[in-house]
């Protein structure tokens, strides 16, 4: 069930999962926070059977739950220091946390569910009639490399913090908070490189390497319609 919705989900079209999550992430911001909390709980059905392909997806997903917590905890300190008071104070900061969680659950499922190159495929296609072929491919570069970064930076984490907890057991919680951030950097910083050569290796520095070749079919219309309807609804709750 769980490698038949992955499949399914991988399977459509890269241009309607961009734009459904171009139309769906400011959209986030507006809605009422019970429709946001509807759209985590579809976000999460989403993102779930993608992340157990993954050999450390669920830690990753962990991982953007602590980076909402923080910004929550900042949000509320500032808030009190600013004498808001009590309720809205916690009312603002669940409504940041929901927003925040449904929109790094929104980008994480389309980094999960479309590979950067198909992704940047789909740039390509969108840009080259407005700023022509050259300038396209260029955008559609940087888009792949920054969306394909992503899930590499929270497996990166992910891994780094297991190794950091199983190698530092004798030091305290302030040896780890230096620890870990320098290893990821280093770790960021090889992995940067080799996907530069990576880059280069395949020819995806030019622009024949980024010629749009796509195809819509039945499952793509019927999804493209279920999107747009169910983002006009979370405006009626």
């Amino acid at each position: 069930m769980i490698s038949g919705t992955a499949a399914f989900l991988r399977g459509l079209d890269p241009r309607l999962k961009l734009a459904v999550a171009l139309v769906l992430g400011p959209c986030l911001w507006k809605v009422n926070v019970i429709a946001v909390t509807l759209c985590i709980l579809v976000l999460l059905s989403i993102v779930w059977p993608l992340a157990a392909g993954q050999p450390v997806g669920f830690k990753m997903i962990r991982s953007l739950l602590v980076f909402v917590l923080f910004w929550m905890a900042v949000k509320m300190v500032l808030d009190a220091v600013s004498e808001v008071p009590l309720e809205f104070i916690i009312m603002d900061g669940i409504q940041l946390g929901a927003r925040l969680v449904a929109l790094l659950l929104l980008g994480l499922g389309l980094a999960l569910s479309t590979s950067a190159r198909s992704l940047g495929l789909a740039v390509s296609w969108g840009l080259r009639p407005l700023i022509g072929k050259e300038r396209a491919w260029r955008a559609a570069l940087s888009l792949a490399l920054m969306i394909h970064f992503l899930p590499i930076c929270l497996e990166t984490l992910a891994r780094v913090k297991e190794v950091a907890s199983r190698r530092c057991l004798g030091f305290g919680v302030g040896v780890r908070m230096r620890i870990v951030p320098l290893a990821l950097v280093r770790n960021l910083s090889q992995k940067t490189w080799n996907q530069t050569l990576a880059v280069a290796c395949r020819g995806l520095d030019s622009s024949t390497a980024w010629e749009p070749d796509f195809s819509w079919c039945v499952q793509d219309g019927v999804t493209a319609i279920l999107s747009m309807t169910a983002i006009g609804v979370m405006f009626l709750i």
